[in-house]
């Protein structure tokens, strides 16, 4: 006669132990691979999405597509320069003790390495009207202190000619002389190496 539970029911047999034991391994498995995937997804979504969400700070800025204004003034060590003609140009106005400015500089310094048809022109603009000024020995220290190829200038008359209002802003010049890209701030360097090659396209 078969002896019942509690509940009314026959006694179930004892399974041996282990028996669900490969499912459960294989659901782990495949929890852990779709962390990973999804992981994976989150770093390259973010990676892309600061270049494709990325808005310019170019408000009161030379608007893109207008002509850059010419100018001639001094190097730090006294050499006459001027907005290269039939040639790209990025023109990175900034002060030695402006905290952004110095985030963008490997940046900037790699830029100048990397594309030989681009003049990269470190512009220094902190005068009496900025919360720190500058030297032209404090430029050419830091220019040569990130390494950065191209002039080192101290003219802020020339950042009043580009309107620019805070540290760093960059302007990016095609071949024929005209504005390809305008930002205020920090930017990703893809944005910026995409107004690179669209100024040397």
């Amino acid at each position: 006669m078969a002896r019942n539970t509690p509940s009314g029911g026959k006694k179930r047999e004892a399974k041996a132990p282990g028996g669900n034991r490969p499912l459960i391994l294989a659901l782990a498995g495949f929890t852990a691979l779709a962390i990973v995937v999804i992981a994976l997804l989150a770093v390259f979504s973010t990676r892309g999405g600061e270049a494709g969400n990325f808005t310019p700070n170019d408000q009161g800025l030379l608007p893109v597509g207008s002509r850059a204004p010419e100018f001639t003034t001094e190097t730090v060590g006294g050499e006459r320069v001027s907005l290269p003609e039939g040639r790209a140009a990025m023109l990175v106005f900034f002060a030695t003790w402006c905290p952004h400015c110095q985030n963008e500089a490997p940046t900037i310094a790699e830029f100048s390495r990397e594309y030989e048809d681009l003049r990269v022109m470190m512009i220094s603009v902190a005068d009496e009207n900025w919360p720190e000024t500058d030297t032209p020995q404090e430029v050419r220290r830091f220019v040569e202190a990130y390494g950065i190829q191209g002039p080192a200038i101290y003219d802020p008359a020339l950042g009043r000619t580009y309107r620019v209002t805070g540290t760093p802003t960059v302007y990016v010049v095609d071949r024929s002389g005209r504005i390809v890209g305008a930002h205020s701030g920090e930017a990703p360097r893809e944005v910026y190496e995409g107004w690179i090659q669209e100024a040397l396209g």
